[in-house]
């Protein structure tokens, strides 16, 4: 009994396909000039739907079952509530909003289209004429900001009152296209890596800018560490000559420095007899029969302590007629031609050290100046040491930058020029796409899949036409005022407002 129910269900299943068919190609039959034998792109979008609808590859996995036999899915509770836009969301697959052409048709549709779009779902919309679908297309957002950063809603968790919004039944160029919006992202692409572009401009060229910089910092690191041992060398050189010239000149500075060696024994030895005489008194005094030795010592002591004292001043007139000797031979040896001249080149090796490291500080500054507009620039000290690690950092950062600038180039070329790669991009990231219904089987669609679809005026629309929309989408509105010319050579509306059961059916007065 089930295999039966299940037969019956795929004979009726195929037999509406064949149906849709057998009325698609009577009317591309009537259409088509005669001359033309092969079917145009709008009967194969429509044929490519129906093979879509029989095989189950639709969005709403019930949508042939819906369509072929009226089987709806079951209301919520809650979903039959007299909130036109509240009731339109809540329907699980389809519902019929029955109105007739006017401004309260066009309010609800867009209230609905917005309040879908601002609780996060992808919404399409559609109608079978452009002129049609601009009286709603006109009352949307027209901005296309295609690259979303809110990701739909606000910091707080509450839907974004923006829509993103991209019309694609349009052709041309004009405002509002397809290719506008890809045209008008490209200009974003632009201005937005504009600023990268110009920070990494320096790295470009053969030789570069910022390359020849670094060539500069590293010559002059190498032209100072040269010039750094030059100096040194100069320096050594003069100090080896200043200690010829004062051996050379120190003849009699000599003297004096040995006068001032015996002057010094000569305090020492006074001292020394001071004392010996001091300690041999003490102990004579001590004695019961020591006051005749203790009388000659103290003579003898009596001559000692002046002699001690005259032996002090001795020395220090040696010390200082010394000091006024060392005093002259230094100025005698700056004096003296050969240290002059070594000394001066000393000076001037140091003084090209200096410029050199100085010539290398520079080039470390307009190296900073560049990386800053692109990356932290790394931090340095004014010393060979602290130039030497920045350069090595800036020769480990120079192709990594070089890279970076030519891609971003590159890419910006490519940017800059005319594209259609970016059709499939801008509907996929966007809230609400506008096209109408055989456009959608376009193939810059892909396979994109929408949440709901809007078709406007779908009393007009064959269900074949209906079908391009519909299976791209799980959920459907279709509005517009009823026919009651029948199906499937009637509309879509008129097919399905027959069958709808009264919670898929809304009709406005």
């Amino acid at each position: 009994m089930a295999s039966t129910s299940v037969d019956l269900e795929r004979d009726e299943n195929d037999g509406f396909c064949a149906a849709l068919e057998v009325a698609l190609a009577a009317q591309a039959g009537a259409e088509r000039v005669p001359a033309q034998r092969d079917a145009g792109l709008g009967e194969r979008i429509q044929r490519d739907a129906i093979v879509r609808l029989r095989a189950g590859a639709t969005a709403n996995p019930g949508l042939l079952a819906l369509l072929a036999a009226a089987r709806y899915a079951p209301v919520p509770p809650g979903g039959q509530e007299d909130d036109v836009v509240r009731r339109a969301l809540a329907v699980p697959d389809l519902l019929c909003l029955h109105a007739p052409p006017g401004v309260a048709r066009t309010v609800t549709v867009l209230e609905i289209v917005r309040a879908a779009a601002e609780r996060g779902e992808r919404v399409l919309v559609t109608a079978p004429t452009s002129a049609a679908l601009d009286v709603l297309a006109a009352r949307l957002p027209t901005e296309p900001t295609v690259v979303r950063t809110d990701q739909r809603r606000n910091g707080h968790g509450t839907p974004s009152a923006e829509l993103t919004v991209v019309r694609t039944d349009q052709r041309g160029n004009g405002h509002g296209t397809l290719a506008d919006a890809a045209a008008e992202t490209q200009r974003r692409i632009l201005a937005r890596t504009q600023a990268a572009a110009h920070g990494l401009e320096p790295w470009l060229g053969d030789p570069a800018p910022a390359t020849g910089w670094l060539r500069r910092l590293t010559t002059a690191l190498d032209e100072a560490a040269q010039a750094r041992e030059q100096a040194d060398q100069a320096i050594a050189e003069r100090d080896a000559t200043a200690a010829a010239a004062r051996d050379r000149l120190g003849g009699a500075i000599r003297e004096e420095r040995r006068a001032v060696e015996v002057a010094e024994r000569g305090v020492t030895l006074a001292a020394e007899s001071v004392d010996r005489l001091g300690d041999a008194l003490r102990r004579a005094e001590s004695y019961r029969f020591g006051r005749w030795r203790a009388e000659r010592l103290r003579g003898r002591l009596a001559q000692a302590v002046p002699a001690a004292a005259a032996a002090r001043m001795a020395l220090r007139r040696a010390r200082e007629e010394y000091a006024d000797r060392e005093s002259g031979l230094e100025k005698e040896v700056e004096q003296d031609g050969a240290v002059r001249a070594a000394a001066d080149r000393a000076a001037f090796a140091d003084l090209a050290a200096h410029r050199a490291l100085e010539s290398a500080e520079r080039a470390a500054h307009q190296l900073t100046r560049l990386l800053a507009a692109v990356l932290p620039a790394p931090e340095w000290t004014a010393d060979a040491a602290g130039l030497t690690a920045f350069a090595g950092r800036c020769r480990e950062l120079e192709p990594v930058l070089r890279g970076r600038a030519v891609l971003i180039r590159e890419w910006r070329q490519r940017a800059a020029r005319p594209s259609r790669q970016l059709y499939h991009e801008l509907l996929r990231y966007a809230d609400v796409v506008a096209a109408t219904c055989l456009d959608v089987g376009r193939p810059e669609y892909g396979e994109l899949e929408f949440d709901l679809v809007v078709i406007e005026d779908a009393g007009r629309v064959p269900v074949p036409a209906a079908l391009v929309p519909l299976v791209r989408s799980r959920r459907a509105i279709l509005a517009g005022a009823v026919s009651h010319r029948g199906a499937p050579a009637g509309s879509v509306l008129d097919l399905l407002d027959a069958r709808a059961p009264e919670a898929n059916r809304i009709r406005l007065r």
